[in-house]
């Protein structure tokens, strides 16, 4: 019988590591220098920078999106024991959203009130937080989270994947119904159930934290 494909995690998240590095370092080159006519002119150079004032807000806003889903990406991973291929094709398919988001980010920076940029932007953070809860969904599923993680913390994580999931959904209403305002009521029901879904996971932790001292007597 042919072994099952495993890696190890470390190597993994070596590699997520670097990519997140780099593409961290790639938002920067967007904030260009800006050129004077009068390079002794304060006032001119405030009003350049001021003209640059989204891309560069376009810039922290992103990389600080990148850091939240570095620290989330670690926090889920370091709770799997180990990475098979349906959780490594999870990984190169986020590492890849996170590849395209410097670009995603300089688009937005550079034309704000354009839809057309709001529309590759805001559906690029959606993947990245559909893929990253994904992640944890499928590794709960074929029962790779490490032994140490209680059954309680494991649906506490998932539990918070599917709110960030929620909240996502309902935040980008707005964007939706500058779109159409059908698509902006189907993305407020989805959040709404995933919501839902969210809570239910809330009472099946209750219940097994409630029933856990009367099946230890």
């Amino acid at each position: 019988m042919s072994t099952p494909f495993r890696m190890h995690r470390a190597r993994v998240e070596t590699l997520v590591d670097g990519v997140f590095a780099i593409a961290m370092t790639i938002l920067v080159l967007e904030v260009k220098v800006p050129d004077l006519v009068d390079q002794r002119s304060a006032e001119e150079l405030l009003l350049a920078l001021w003209h640059h004032g989204y891309v560069i807000a376009a810039y922290f806003f992103s990389f600080a999106m990148l850091a939240v889903f570095w620290v989330w990406h670690h926090r889920l991973a370091e709770k799997v024991r180990d990475i098979d291929l349906p959780l490594l094709v999870c990984i190169v398919v986020f590492l890849a959203l996170v590849c395209f988001f410097p670009f995603a980010a300089a688009l937005l920076g550079r034309y704000p009130l354009n839809l057309t940029a709001l529309l590759v932007y805001v559906p690029l953070l959606g993947l990245i937080i559909f893929v990253q809860t994904m992640f944890y969904a499928i590794a709960i599923r074929r029962k790779l989270i490490d032994e140490s993680v209680s059954t309680e913390a494991m649906l506490l994580a998932h539990q918070r994947n599917l709110r960030g999931c929620a909240i996502f959904m309902v935040a980008s209403v707005p964007t939706l119904l500058r779109l159409d305002p059908f698509v902006a009521l189907g993305g407020a029901v989805m959040g709404g159930l995933i919501f839902w879904r969210a809570k239910r996971l809330v009472c099946l932790r209750d219940k097994r934290i409630n029933d856990t001292p009367t099946s230890s007597k």
